[in-house]
């Protein structure tokens, strides 16, 4: 049974389909002529329409007494919310709620940046549990795994890399790099140079 669990879980990557249904936390997606309930984050749910047709990666639960799909527009997202199911006491409920609150992006900054207030913002999870997340997964989310997962945000995720970079290349952490970052309001059509100028000001203040 233990590895069928561990089998089940990689059995369906994706889904490729028509969403025919939305609910308040699961979509209906039809492919070949089945409809699978497709659990997944509030975001992903008011990003897509009735009839749209979708990709989504999906995880496969197994339980005694259920087989459930959770799934995810961005395979980003799916990542973090495995690792999430990674942590004692944070199960697929809590999980999506953090994924509805902050995407795989965010959430990586929060926790390099020890940011558990940010964490904590969503429904049903304390600060003890955020504490812990930052805890469990600081060492697993490093500057080199932080990725754009939000296209519309491509340019200002990519200068806050590149700034982090530049920062950790001078010799501060990366939790300090993102800290700084993060209290930045930063454009799109801010240059790197620039940014890192003004960064390198406020350290002197952290």
């Amino acid at each position: 049974m233990k590895r069928f669990k561990k089998l089940g879980r990689d059995m369906i990557a994706y889904i490729k389909g028509i969403v025919t249904e939305k609910n308040t936390d699961s979509i209906i997606v039809e492919c070949s002529g089945l409809g699978y309930e497709v659990f997944t984050c509030g975001r992903d749910i008011q990003s897509v329409s009735k009839t749209d047709e979708i990709l989504i990666y999906t995880y496969l639960r197994i339980s005694d007494d259920a087989h459930t799909l959770y799934g995810f527009l961005n395979k980003d997202d799916l990542l973090m919310f495995k690792k999430l199911l990674g942590i004692s006491g944070v199960g697929p409920k809590a999980a999506l709620s953090i994924m509805s609150t902050l995407g795989s992006f965010d959430l990586k900054m929060a926790i390099v940046s020890d940011d558990y207030k940010a964490i904590s913002a969503a429904q049903g999870i304390g600060q003890k549990i955020a504490k812990r997340i930052i805890l469990d997964l600081k060492e697993k989310v490093d500057l080199g795994s932080i990725v754009v997962s939000d296209i519309d945000n491509t340019v200002n995720n990519t200068v806050q890399t590149e700034t982090a970079q530049a920062l950790i290349s001078l010799g501060y952490s990366s939790s300090e790099a993102y800290k700084v970052l993060k209290s930045m309001d930063i454009k799109d059509s801010d240059k790197v140079e620039d940014v890192l100028k003004i960064a390198l000001k406020k350290m002197a203040i952290f």
